[in-house]
């Protein structure tokens, strides 16, 4: 029986070498496994939104931000005050948002052709205006380039409004242009229904 071989003492040169290899291999290994994961999807970012105070309600769309300029609601397009459902449409947006604070945020363009900077306006609840108006009947959707941001939301709410003959769909509110409650019209000068082809004899 042959003799057991004795270990070789390393010095301490020799063990750091080693030592550092094994880091090296180590450090090679973990970055093969990260790179081998699939990229995290970043979330998206949540449009900014700012705390104001509305001093005052002009009609069933339009109002004023604190002392500043005077602002409207994004894709929301109102009756007027003396139309069939401008008096409603404005007395609800004026107990819902005169002397209230709330959110307001800004889609790609803030200024109208009319000199309107136009918001997304959010109660403290979360609820989001423009498409209140809407799912009231109270306005119809309006959507320009490039605020298109809920652009479905608040056509979907319109389309709730018009199925249930909500509001200005319907013919519940009075006209004061017009008592004839049976009248074909809408508050915007645009006929409800297509006009019906007359038949020829």
């Amino acid at each position: 029986m042959m003799p057991a071989r004795p270990l070789e003492r390393r010095t301490g040169g020799e063990e750091a070498k080693l030592t550092r290899r094994i880091a090296i291999a180590a450090a090679a290994a973990m970055a093969s496994i990260v790179f081998a994961l699939p990229p995290l999807e970043a979330a998206p970012e949540r449009p900014k939104r700012l705390s104001a105070r509305i001093t005052r309600v002009f009609d069933g769309y339009s109002f004023q931000v604190g002392a500043g300029m005077r602002g409207a609601l994004v894709g929301v397009a109102a009756p007027s005050r003396h139309a069939r459902g401008g008096k409603e449409s404005f007395e609800f947006l004026k107990r819902l948002l005169e002397g209230a604070t709330i959110q307001l945020e800004v889609d790609e363009k803030l200024v109208d052709d009319y000199g309107q900077a136009r918001y997304y306006v959010y109660l403290n609840d979360g609820t989001l205006v423009n498409e209140l108006v809407l799912l009231r009947g109270l306005a119809r959707a309006v959507i320009k380039h490039p605020n298109v941001r809920y652009r479905k939301k608040l056509l979907e709410a319109e389309k709730f409004a018009k199925s249930y003959k909500r509001g200005i769909w319907g013919n519940s509110l009075f006209d004061p242009d017009n008592p004839n409650p049976d009248d074909d019209r809408d508050p915007f000068g645009r006929p409800l229904l297509p006009p019906q082809r007359r038949r020829r004899y």
